[in-house]
């Protein structure tokens, strides 16, 4: 877990639901901006001040791999506290 949570925000411009191809979440830490693009086969993105970070794929769901990107972000930025 980070020593400051990260609180991530939905961009309401993207659809949402089943059915939607994919959700961005941002969120910001340690000066950074986070970025994370998810898709409900199982893929996620990972961007910190727009250049990629890290990607996850192959996982049950979009929301697995958001959970699984979420913990790689929380320990970058844990690494510069």
């Amino acid at each position: 877990m980070t020593k400051t949570p990260l609180h991530w925000k939905p961009d309401l411009r993207y659809p949402t639901g089943k059915g939607a191809t994919e959700q961005h979440f941002t969120a910001s830490a340690n000066g950074d901006d986070l970025e994370i693009d998810t898709h409900p086969w199982g893929d996620a993105d990972l961007k910190i001040n727009g250049k990629m970070a890290a990607h996850v794929e192959g996982k049950p769901s979009g929301s697995d791999a958001f959970r699984e990107i979420e913990a790689v972000a929380e320990q970058i930025e844990d690494q510069k506290t």
